[in-house]
């Protein structure tokens, strides 16, 4: 199990962002959710849910009022999300977002020490990366083993 972690002076700002978090209308689903719970994030976001389809999955995608955009991978078989990204000027509801795995990005968020730029769990059941950029965040969480067969995780943007 690897993880980096933000030095002890961006700590508050991690904290900051962590508590953030539940107070933002961004989003509602969440990974490994289903479709229903795609379509009512998007009605929160006030956004078209905009779907594009493959032979093994479909992508829905959203973005905010406010500029922030969520894609979220569901593998066609089993109805689940098994990947999403973000892309926008401030953080969407990531704990949301993460569902059940949120506790775990909590724990990484508390505990950084590594770049204060970079937050990131790469557990072999959960990859979770979030960036924070000089005009926003930019982030991606997926679950390896739900990943469909045939699918290159670089499709995964």
């Amino acid at each position: 199990m690897h993880k980096s972690f933000l030095p002890t002076h961006a700590l508050a700002g991690w904290t900051l962002a962590v508590l953030a978090l539940a107070a933002s209308p961004v989003s509602r689903a969440e990974l490994g959710g289903d479709v229903a719970s795609i379509v009512r994030d998007h009605e929160t976001l006030r956004a078209a849910d905009m779907v594009t389809s493959t032979v093994l999955y479909d992508l829905h995608e959203a973005q905010s009022p406010a500029g922030v955009r969520v894609r979220q991978y569901v593998d066609r078989a089993s109805g689940k999300v098994f990947a999403l990204t973000w892309e926008g000027p401030q953080l969407p509801d990531v704990n949301t977002l993460l569902g059940s795995y949120a506790p775990r990005y909590q724990a990484a968020a508390k505990q950084h020490h590594g770049s204060h730029h970079t937050l990131s769990i790469d557990d072999p059941d959960l990859k979770i990366s979030v960036l924070r950029l000089q005009r926003g965040w930019q982030g991606e969480a997926y679950l390896p083993n739900a990943i469909p067969q045939g699918v290159n995780r670089a499709e995964l943007r």
